[in-house]
């Protein structure tokens, strides 16, 4: 059975300043630049900064005393 789902149905994962995040590579090895930018924060946890336009958020990873930018479907919570 097929059941039509309204915009009110969709589900969406945002993220607050101060949330503990982790990378997920979510993207082929032919998308190069994204896919070794995403690879090299794998695994790592970070916390949510600042958000930005576009469903992205800066990520402090504290271990590694860094900040990436990443969309919104490239993070999960951690």
């Amino acid at each position: 059975m097929v059941q039509q789902l309204t915009i009110f149905d969709v589900p969406t994962t945002t993220f607050e300043i101060g949330n503990t995040v982790e990378v997920v590579v979510n993207v082929t090895e032919k998308e190069v630049e994204d896919y070794y930018y995403l690879k090299e924060f794998q695994g790592v946890r970070g916390r949510v900064i600042k958000g930005l336009r576009g469903q992205q958020y800066e990520v402090l990873f504290a271990k590694c005393n860094r900040v990436g930018i990443f969309r919104q479907s490239e993070l999960r919570r951690g």
